[in-house]
């Protein structure tokens, strides 16, 4: 039976495409045994995208985290025992150097020192005596010189009464704040107990802890400028950076010194203190190509002049709209932008420029 002309032009199509695809089938098999003969393999090379960034000088800043501390912070302790009768100075409030923070309960110390004032007048007397009578020959110089002794142990004994009711008025040890109180009226304090906590807040401190990298670019007397929580910026100068690092961090503490003369500013208060820094080249690169490596150090990564991918770790010195200043890459340097997460250091990579 004839077949239809629609069945004829099917099976030529089919006949076409089958013959097509065997066809190209045995070409790239063809390719791929050359390839292998040759001894090279097919490319399979990550491609990356990178944009060629150039250096320029730039101001540089060290930002550090921290908080603000007092110049001085003293529990003031009583020096002798007894209840507390007295307590006139205000938690919060200035006080002066020598004000009455607490007064202990005089007890038999005013007695004490009645008797030593009694025993002194009868020491001096009696060496008095003496001494007339050694002008006469009556008393031998050795009986004198124990009665002068008699009389000078006395009048020791007269100085530590009357310091040891002295000692029952505690007192601010310099200007500042009296920031808390410890003991309240009633209370009994021993030799040492804490009456209450002075502050001396001017100057301020911002104090923060620098990594050893960083240590070296700082000295005392440079200016910098504490941002505080609370919304205050205040500018002030280093006045002291340790000489040897915290044991445990290896981190050298810093402290800023903030004038503070109305006592406005408070102790503890986190701060972020900036200290610029000497110009130096950078580059502004896109803020999302910033990684970090095994070791938590912040980097870029570029590419070399053999097509591989490297890690450069940098420093971070600002942020702007168009990214972030960082130092430390070559001059110029192939900023790998696009796939740099799907690369690792050491990699050879295909490299497009960023359109």
């Amino acid at each position: 039976m004839p077949l239809n002309g629609r069945y004829i032009a099917a099976i030529v199509i089919i006949v076409i495409v089958v013959a097509f695809f065997g066809i190209g089938t045995a070409i790239n098999r063809g390719e791929a045994n050359r390839t292998e003969q040759d001894g090279q393999a097919p490319s399979r090379s990550p491609r990356v995208v990178y944009q060629i960034i150039e250096a320029s000088e730039q101001p540089a800043f060290l930002v550090l985290r921290g908080r603000t501390e007092a110049v001085r912070e003293v529990s003031v302790r009583a020096e002798t025992g007894g209840r507390v009768v007295e307590a006139p100075a205000v938690e919060g409030t200035r006080v002066a150097e020598g004000d009455l923070l607490c007064r202990l309960d005089v007890d038999a110390r005013q007695a004490a020192l009645d008797q030593a004032r009694a025993d002194l007048r009868s020491a001096q007397q009696e060496y008095e005596g003496a001494v007339s009578l050694g002008d006469r020959g009556f008393r031998s110089t050795n009986s004198i010189a124990a009665l002068e002794a008699a009389r000078d142990g006395a009048r020791a004994r007269l100085e530590a009464a009357q310091q040891e009711l002295a000692n029952i008025y505690i007192r601010a040890p310099f200007d500042g704040w009296f920031d808390r109180r410890e003991a309240e009226i009633g209370d009994f304090l021993a030799p040492g107990g804490v009456c209450g906590v002075v502050l001396q807040l001017d100057p301020l401190l911002a104090v923060a802890q620098v990594a050893e990298r960083d240590v070296g670019s700082l000295d005392t007397g440079m200016a910098g400028t504490a941002r505080l929580i609370t919304g205050e910026v205040e500018s002030g100068v280093i006045r002291r950076i340790a000489r040897q690092a915290d044991s445990a961090t290896r981190t050298f503490r810093t402290e800023l010194e903030i004038p503070n003369p109305d006592g406005g500013l408070r102790s503890g208060v986190t701060a972020e203190i900036v200290i610029p820094l000497a110009a130096r080249p950078a580059h502004l690169v896109p803020t999302t190509v910033l990684a970090l490596n095994e070791e938590g150090e912040i980097g870029v990564r570029i590419i070399d002049g053999d097509e591989r991918v490297r890690f450069v770790p940098v420093d971070w010195l600002s942020d702007e709209s168009g990214g972030s200043w960082v130092s430390g890459l070559p001059d110029p340097a192939r900023v790998i932008v696009q796939g740099q997460d799907f690369v690792e250091d050491g990699a050879t990579v295909e490299s497009v420029p960023a359109q």
